[in-house]
């Protein structure tokens, strides 16, 4: 994921890898700064089909699950990052945009009609998505000048250390 985002992502956008997390023993595998906002990536490589759907035939309630497993407790941890990270970034006009980012794994038949629109899932907020997808909703244009980019990079990178 590292290598995609440095050769794909827009010259204006910077990224921030394997950080400690702020206030807890977790870590964040990539932060990106870009003018679409801060992005909080968490990279997964879990292998087996990957389907986003309703738990039962008789629930609205959406879960994902990964060659059978439900790891929707998962997704909703990166989104408990987004307060920590707008608590250090101390700006309450800039977009935070938890992601989980699946590296291998199989979509399941029934996301590729989706998938192949540009149109990534989200839960409760975070996003799922293949890589590529992910980085051009990154690339996107976005309210961040230049100026508040770089302000921001060195924010995030002066408060959260490298693990």
């Amino acid at each position: 994921m590292d290598r995609l985002l440095h050769e794909l992502l827009n010259d204006s956008a910077v990224v921030l890898t394997d950080r400690n997390a702020p206030g807890t023993p977790a870590n964040i595998d990539h932060i990106v700064i870009a003018p679409s906002g801060v992005w909080i990536i968490d990279s997964k490589n879990w292998t087996g089909t990957i389907r986003y759907k309703s738990a039962s035939s008789m629930s609205a309630n959406m879960r994902l699950f990964v060659d059978g497993e439900d790891r929707t407790s998962k997704v909703e941890a990166i989104y408990g990052l987004v307060i920590p990270i707008a608590q250090v970034i101390a700006d309450k006009s800039v977009t935070i945009h938890p992601v989980v980012a699946f590296i291998d794994g199989e979509w399941s038949l029934a996301a590729i009609p989706r998938l192949l629109r540009n149109k990534p899932y989200q839960h409760g907020g975070v996003w799922i998505t293949p890589p590529r997808m992910l980085i051009k909703k990154i690339n996107q244009p976005g309210p961040l000048d230049a100026q508040t980019v770089i302000r921001i990079s060195k924010t995030l990178d002066e408060a959260l250390k490298p693990r």
